[in-house]
């Protein structure tokens, strides 16, 4: 049986993934003078990636918040770990709010071409440097603290 506070370093890999994916397809279409709202192969990929890594991203927030309970209780920092659950979920409420307004502009048929495809797209480069900092320290808690691993016994 797996470990429930095993799952947020699962589930993690996923967002990270699909929001890379959203915000370049999203450069790609805008820089290409393209509508990141219109009804296209390339623009509905990059939107379906957005809601994904989104609906990803809680979902691994919500077993980190798990994970880091356990990890205060058998004795590490909680000062460290809550400034990645920090990160963490101000990445996810930022690309949360990417996606609520790609949504809204699909919905309402308003076009995110020029100014206004530009500004989500470089809404979500910011997402993707935030999400870079949080997985970095992330990987520092694993890796130098040694979060939730399991010690080797040699």
């Amino acid at each position: 049986m797996i470990n429930v506070v095993h799952l947020h370093p699962m589930l993690v890999h996923f967002p990270i993934v699909l929001f890379m994916c959203a915000v370049a397809m999203q450069v790609y279409v805008v820089a290409g003078k393209g509508d990141l709202a219109a009804a296209e192969c390339l623009p509905r990929m990059a939107f379906g990636a957005l809601l994904l890594g989104t609906v990803a991203a809680f979902a691994a927030a919500a077993l980190g918040d798990l994970a880091l309970e356990h990890a205060v209780e058998i004795g590490f920092p909680k000062a460290e770990l809550e400034e990645h659950e920090e990160l963490g979920f101000a990445t996810a409420w930022l690309f949360a709010v990417v996606t609520v307004l790609h949504l809204g502009a699909r919905w309402k048929g308003i076009r995110l071409d020029g100014g206004k495809g530009w500004i989500l797209a470089l809404a979500g480069l910011a997402g993707v440097v935030l999400m870079v900092i949080a997985a970095a320290h992330g990987g520092e808690l694993v890796y130098e603290l040694g979060v939730n691993v399991t010690p080797v016994k040699p």
